[in-house]
């Protein structure tokens, strides 16, 4: 099979290099309106000093401070039970919002 040379490549994410430091400067830059979410988080969130933020923003700039890329950057992954469990691992509470149906 062939890529187009209008698809982007994927490449392996290095999770490993993420860890509790990158996940706190990465709220602490959502906190602080630095780098706030494109959209707002409708599902996933991580408490942070007692503040629900958006989860997958938090994990994305995390990772993107752990491998130190430009925080602009476009990066790309599933979301769900990965990205609680990623966060738990590391010592945050993560939680996914009750349906409101």
């Amino acid at each position: 099979m062939t890529r187009r040379a209008d698809q982007p490549s994927r490449m392996p994410l290095h999770w490993d290099a993420v860890r509790a430091e990158h996940v706190r400067r990465a709220c602490e830059l959502v906190v602080s309106g630095q780098h706030p979410p494109r959209s707002k988080a409708k599902e996933l969130f991580i408490t942070h000093e007692g503040q629900h933020l958006p989860a997958k923003h938090v994990l994305r700039l995390a990772y993107l401070l752990a491998n130190q890329l430009p925080l602009d950057s476009d990066l790309r992954f599933a979301s769900g039970e990965g990205t609680i469990r990623r966060l738990r691992g590391l010592g945050f509470t993560a939680t996914r919002a009750l349906s409101q149906t």
